[in-house]
């Protein structure tokens, strides 16, 4: 009975995680439903069905922890208390327990397929409203138009919020696309590459575009005999991308967009603005969630105007949490990193296998394009990322498992 109760309940969180991996696509709002359903799911489950509190032991249980109680101990030196205890539990504490019920609820090679599928839907589903917001000049999920010179966005507030998911999906779709051997699945890998391919050139979001080049060389690194062919494939496909941008006319809005120099300039600013606040409390930082608060005691006059992220989650996660809290963060990706490379390289090319050649790929672009970004500080990208952690660590488990 207890079983068959556990199952139910499982079945509810792997629901809740796919409509998460949908919203993700559509809007905040369904993807705080869904995360806060399949949380408070898992919690109803260990507290009154498996009767057991303790979380599910991964490498990254100890970086992950560590890092929880370096951002708490960052609100010491807060100056917006409630923004940053806000920011704690309404982010950071959800994001980690993301991770653990997305671990512990994807078992087996079913559970992930599913999860896999609704990424692969969402794919689709946001590669066509690109495509149809270029064509018709909006969106059909959010009603939005395109950028300034006709940069497409989807249904992201951002060009470079829709880059940033670009980047972490195509691994994805490429590892389908090149190494599995099921049809169905091959089949869409190849087909979504073209289209979110397409999409990211028309974007034409930079940062991206030079993202996703160490996630290339990741995956013609692992496949290192199939090394050829995986480049071959990327660089036709990005070729045929450019060819659509010039075809469309975008030839002219392409190179100057590429050569402009004010973004460049912002940029540098920024830095030198987020170095001297990290120079003021270099250890726990100025508190989670603060970043915005305390932006204009720091900005001066000659800077550009308006309150701006720091463009560089690394930068500014060092400004809120310190050098501890950014030491803590890159503990996590070390530990997943040495953690995967352990069994990467085991066995066949089957799904487990593809999907976390897929996922570890999609990390390295999304923590690359992180450098130029704010990904961890968007709530559809800072979930993404979560969830795709969950999702390798998932993946790791399952092949030490039963080797599939």
């Amino acid at each position: 009975m207890e079983r068959g109760y556990s199952k139910i309940i499982d079945n509810l969180i792997i629901l809740a995680l796919c409509v998460l991996v949908i919203g993700i696509s559509v809007s905040n709002s369904v993807i705080e439903i869904a995360a806060v359903s399949a949380i408070a799911l898992w919690f109803f489950k260990k507290i009154f069905i498996s009767r057991n509190v303790r979380l599910i032991r991964t490498p990254l249980n100890k970086p992950i922890l560590f890092y929880l109680i370096v951002v708490g101990a960052s609100m010491a030196n807060s100056r917006f208390f409630m923004t940053s205890l806000t920011g704690f539990v309404g982010k950071t504490l959800e994001y980690a327990l993301l991770y653990f019920v997305v671990v512990e609820t994807v078992r087996n090679e079913e559970d992930l397929k599913k999860i896999i599928w609704a990424v692969l839907f969402s794919c689709l589903l946001l590669g066509i409203d690109g495509i149809w917001q270029y064509i018709f000049k909006y969106d059909f999920l959010r009603g939005y138009q395109l950028w300034s010179m006709n940069r497409m966005r989807a249904s992201f507030k951002f060009p470079t919020g829709f880059g940033g998911w670009l980047v972490t999906m195509i691994p994805l779709c490429f590892s389908f696309a090149l190494f599995y051997t099921g049809r169905t699945l091959r089949t869409s890998g190849i087909i979504l590459s073209f289209i979110l391919l397409a999409c990211l050139v028309l974007s034409l979001t930079r940062a991206a575009w030079i993202a996703l080049v160490p996630a290339v060389f990741f995956i013609v690194w692992i496949k290192g005999e199939k090394a050829k062919r995986v480049l071959l494939v990327f660089l036709v496909i990005l070729l045929l991308s450019l060819v659509l941008v010039v075809a469309l006319g975008g030839a002219d809005k392409l190179m100057l967009y590429t050569v402009r120099g004010h973004t460049v300039l912002h940029r540098i600013e920024l830095t030198r603005m987020c170095w001297r606040m990290f120079g003021d409390h270099p250890l726990l930082g100025h508190g989670i969630n603060t970043f915005m608060s305390i932006y204009e005691s720091y900005k001066d006059a000659s800077e550009f105007g308006g309150v701006s992220y720091a463009h560089n989650c690394y930068l500014q996660m060092a400004v809120e949490t310190g050098a501890l809290g950014l030491f803590a963060f890159l503990w996590i990706v070390i530990a997943l990193t040495v953690s995967a490379f352990d069994k990467i390289k085991m066995g066949n090319d089957g799904f487990v296998r593809t999907c976390l050649i897929g996922l570890l790929s999609g990390l390295i672009a999304y923590l690359t394009h992180s450098f130029l970004e704010t990904n961890l500080y968007a709530l559809r990208l800072a979930v993404l990322f979560w969830l795709f952690l969950g999702l390798t660590m998932g993946s790791l488990n399952i092949l030490g498992g039963d080797g599939k």
